[in-house]
């Protein structure tokens, strides 16, 4: 090997293979791309989609967003682009889906992997590692299969691969980064191996524009049947790309510069209207200065209302308080004179107790003496003793006096008087008796402790005498029955009977003696009138008239004695209440004088809060009318809402005078502040003022508001001489603009002459075919042209503006050159640009022919401009080794075959094409290679829906060369060596 050959080789870069995993509608698919082959198959099987992935691999994109503009798959049968999605999901339909692009560089051979990337929509990722692709066949196919098919690696996933490329090198990288990605593909730096690693086409400069126009080449390389349009912004982009510097870039912002134009125009505009009214503005300011002494007015008219608002709050608060005090007071009178009321009630009522104990007192006092005396006509008997005495003597009268009316019954009452004497008699000798047997009555014989309970049950119990003395058995019996009782302080219980204590006291005999003597004698008196009365009948109507007198007094005795145990208790009770009644009574008396002094004091604050709140409410009424009077004067004003104090006028000098002073002088104020607005309203109608918030058209402007606007106008006024001179300063600016814009429009437009001229120096002596001379023409739009012939005849230097004529040619150019397009108006290199065309002279003819050529010869030509535009962008002495794919090879005539060949060889391309087994054995021959993508199908897939395999090299003609030059070396020991 030369040096020459040497030098050459140590600065290659090639792709050597394509792997499609899972993608594409293949299950597993090996391609050799370091050499011209063909990919033979059946129609619409994805042939075209091998060669194409290509674009995925040379390009530094990480998602399929925007695919049209990125990658431009297009859809051949119909005539259109696949979207998004389409171009997503044929390549990367499952997680299974990884593609393989196995490359070289001086750096030594390395493999980009790419990958399905689930963390965004249409997003795929990248995987860099510094070894052959033999190396990692394994992680995705398995080939130990009978039938040498092989088979789907069923852990195949990206955790596992990341894994094991890692294992492979600590150089392998994985990154998405667009920036990160220009960098390592786009790499330059020859001399360190590092950085050129992964480097697959060197840039000669690594800036943006060059980016864009390797961009646009990649793209023609798989579409060499490109159309004018894509050739011209190639070339479009190439011219761009070789500007020296970036600002020199193309790119003239035709909107912007007539705007400021028109902007420039208006300030003119603008100031000349302000010149103009400047003697308006010279009156303005005399009546302001006149208007500003009288706005204290104002100031003062908010003082008062202010104030008045305070003085109607306060006195609003004054007249609460002053009916609520008189209210007060009141409810306190009226409460007082209540109470006074009730005390009157109560002390008569106290009045009509005392009487009715009085007469309580009375009452019982006669019921006691009669009582008394009655008692004392019966000796020791007790009441009860006494009351059954007089009932039964009640009887008697009662059956003395039937038997009087009645001879009948005087024989049956004779008859008892009889029998009742007898046992009075029988009485009286057993009252001897008991006499005679008085010392050994019980109440003598027992204990008080035990008589005592008999003698409250009847003291006839205790007064009963056994005619002996007892003896121990019975007194403990009586003992015991007297033990039975309950005692209390004055009583005994008996289970739930209460009996009253009764004194101690002896049996009167002679006393009961009398009594009963006293009994015989009536009771044989009445049998004597009654016997008489039998012989004497004029003598019984006395008798019974006497009779019923004496039941009469027997009858009233027995009330009296009825009255007389509740006497005592009456005649204390009724002391009690009455004397209750008169401490009460005192008491309320003593109250009485207290309230009536309560009263007559209540009565002279009542009359005192009754003037207070009275002169208060006239007061009231004089600030409300005032009120009413303010609103009035702001109804007028409307302006004068919005005036503000600094502080409200003091409330004692809120009056009605203070008032008339204060809108005189807002009339005289008012009548100046009419003629000023009309003046600043007449500013903002000529244009000189904006009053963007329309403060000026409303009905009463605040004076704020007038201030503002005046003070406006006078820094308008004041500044408005240096905004002329800044004027005419950015005019100048400005035509300087113009200036640079006029050079950069021919500067360009020479540009593009001169690129054309180096493009047809370079094709001389290029033969294509028949074809001995080819020259390049590159179009611009003749709008364009005129345009910067326009520009020529302007004169850009001074301080005025350029005339409208002008302005208005360059607005008839946007209007012709973007016709009806919206956005913004930007000339740039592609626009200018319009197409590419081709004139050619054959050996024959003495002149060059525009004639178009055949398809082949056409797309030779193009190949040929698009080496020479791409060695433009590369790093000098790079020598590529790339495929370039000419889908559609039957178009090419055979005859010019082996001169395409050939020349694509030495350019560093190796040709790619799809076709169907139509195509003829000759151009097969002549391409030298094909694969047989549709014949095998794996029955262990990765999906279903993608079976198809192909792996293990070309098959072809070697043409008697070393079948090592173009077989996949991976392969290789395969091979047997043969007997000759």
């Amino acid at each position: 090997m030369t040096d020459q050959q040497e030098s050459k080789n140590t600065f290659r870069f090639g792709v050597r293979r394509l792997v499609l995993v899972d993608s594409a509608g293949f299950c597993y698919v090996e391609i050799p791309v370091d050499n011209h082959a063909l990919i033979l198959g059946p129609g619409n099987l994805g042939k075209s989609s091998l060669l194409n992935s290509l674009r995925l691999f040379l390009l530094p994109e990480n998602n399929f967003k925007n695919s049209r503009n990125k990658f431009a798959f297009r859809n051949a049968s119909a005539g259109s682009f696949y979207t998004n999605e389409e171009s997503y999901q044929h390549y990367f339909p499952s997680q299974f889906s990884f593609l393989i692009m196995e490359a070289e560089n001086p750096a030594g051979v390395h493999c980009q992997i790419l990958y399905r990337e689930n963390s965004s929509q249409l997003s795929y990722g990248r995987a860099f590692v510094p070894v052959p692709y033999e190396h990692l066949r394994p992680l995705f196919w398995n080939g130990e299969d009978p039938d040498g098919i092989g088979q789907a690696v069923p852990e195949l996933s990206f955790s596992r691969l990341s894994d094991a490329l890692k294992k492979l090198s600590r150089e392998t990288v994985f990154t998405n980064d667009p920036g990160k990605l220009k960098s390592m593909l786009y790499n330059s730096e020859l001399m360190t191996g590092d950085a050129v690693r992964y480097s697959v086409l060197p840039l000669g400069e690594s800036d943006e524009r060059r980016v864009q126009s390797l961009r646009t080449l990649i793209l023609l390389l798989f579409e060499m049947k490109a159309d004018d349009r894509a050739m011209a912004n190639a070339v479009a982009s190439i011219i761009e790309a070789d500007k020296k510097f970036a600002d020199d870039a193309f790119d003239f912002n035709i909107d912007q510069f007539l705007d400021r134009h028109e902007q420039l125009k208006q300030q003119q505009a603008q100031l000349n209207r302000i010149e103009k009214e400047r003697p308006r503005f010279e009156k303005l300011g005399r009546d302001y200065e006149h208007y500003q002494s009288l706005l204290r007015s104002q100031q003062d008219f908010a003082a008062f209302r202010d104030g008045l608002a305070n003085a109607l709050r306060d006195i609003g608060e004054q007249r609460t308080r002053a009916v609520r005090g008189y209210n007060e007071q009141n409810d306190t009178l009226k409460h007082v004179m209540q109470n006074l009321k009730k005390l009157d009630q109560d002390a008569s009522g106290l009045k009509g107790e005392i009487r009715a104990a009085d007469r309580n007192l009375k009452r019982a006092e006669q019921d006691r003496s009669d009582g008394e005396l009655l008692l004392s006509q019966y000796g020791d008997m007790t009441v009860q003793e006494i009351g059954e005495t007089l009932r039964e003597e009640l009887d008697r009268k009662k059956g003395h006096l039937n038997a009087l009316k009645s001879a009948a019954q005087a024989e049956i009452r004779l008859a008892r008087l009889a029998g009742e004497i007898e046992k009075l008699e029988t009485r009286l000798a057993s009252l001897t008796e008991k006499e005679s047997k008085q010392q050994w009555q019980l109440q003598n014989q027992l204990d008080e402790s035990v008589a005592a309970p008999l003698r409250a049950v009847d003291a006839k119990l205790v007064m009963a005498s056994p005619g002996r003395d007892l003896d121990e058995s019975t007194r403990k019996t009586i003992a015991a029955f007297a033990r039975l009782f309950g005692h209390r302080e004055s009583c005994f219980d008996w289970f739930d009977v209460e009996y009253p204590a009764q004194p101690a006291r002896q049996q009167d005999f002679d006393g009961e003696r009398r009594r009963l003597e006293g009994e015989k004698r009536g009771l044989e008196k009445e049998r004597a009138e009654l016997s008489d009365t039998a012989n004497q009948e004029q003598d019984r109507p006395q008798l019974i008239a006497r009779t019923e007198k004496e039941i009469k007094a027997l009858e009233k005795d027995l009330e009296t004695l009825a009255r007389y145990p509740a006497a005592a208790t009456t005649l204390r009770d009724a002391s009690q209440e009455k004397e209750a009644a008169e401490e009460a009574l005192a008491k309320l008396e003593e109250q009485g004088r207290l309230e009536q002094e309560k009263l007559e004091a209540l009565q002279n604050k009542v009359a005192k809060a009754r003037n207070e709140k009275e002169r208060i409410e006239e007061r009231e009424k004089e600030l409300a009318q005032l009120n009413r009077s303010v609103g009035t004067v702001e109804h007028r004003f409307q302006h004068l809402k919005a005036a503000t104090a600094d502080e409200p006028l003091a409330m004692d000098q809120v009056s009605v005078a203070a008032f008339d002073d204060l809108q005189n002088q807002l009339d005289e104020l008012e009548e100046l502040r009419r003629n000023i607005l009309d003046h600043l309203r007449q500013f903002v109608y000529q244009g000189v003022y904006e009053d963007a918030d329309g403060e000026l058209q409303k009905d009463s402007p605040s004076s704020s508001v007038i201030r503002g606007v005046f003070k406006s106008l006078s820094d308008l006024f004041a500044a408005l001489a240096e905004r002329w001179t800044v004027l005419e300063g950015q005019i100048s600016i400005h035509n300087e603009t113009v200036a640079s814009y006029r050079q950069a429009l021919k500067t360009n437009h020479e540009h593009i002459a001169r690129f054309e001229a180096q493009l047809n120096r370079e094709l001389e002596g290029v033969r294509i075919n028949d074809l001995v001379e080819i020259r390049v023409d590159i179009h611009t739009d003749p709008k364009f042209r005129n345009l910067v012939e326009e520009a020529n005849n302007i004169d850009p230097y001074g301080n005025q503006l350029q005339s409208d004529a002008f302005y208005d040619r360059l607005r008839v150019f946007v209007a012709d050159f973007f016709g009806e397009q919206g956005g913004s108006k930007r000339l740039t290199m592609d626009r200018v640009i319009t197409g590419i065309s081709y004139r050619t002279r054959k050996e024959s003819a003495t002149t060059l022919d525009r004639k178009g050529q055949s398809t082949s010869t056409t797309a030779l030509i193009n190949l040929e401009l698009v080496y020479r535009l791409l060695r433009r962008v590369l790093y000098p002495g790079v020598r590529l080794s790339f495929p370039l794919v000419l889908d559609e090879l039957a178009s090419v005539d055979i005859s010019q075959m082996p001169a395409l060949l050939d020349r694509l060889g030495k350019q560093g391309f190796n040709l790619f094409s799809a076709a169907t087994h139509s195509a003829s054995a000759e151009m097969i021959y002549l391409v030298g290679r094909h694969l047989e993508v549709g014949q095998m199908r794996t029955s262990r897939p990765y999906s279903p829906q993608r079976t198809l395999v192909f792996w293990g090299g070309a098959e072809g003609f070697t043409g008697g060369e070393s079948v090592s030059h173009w077989v996949d070396q991976s392969q290789s020991s395969l091979l047997e060596p043969t007997d000759e």
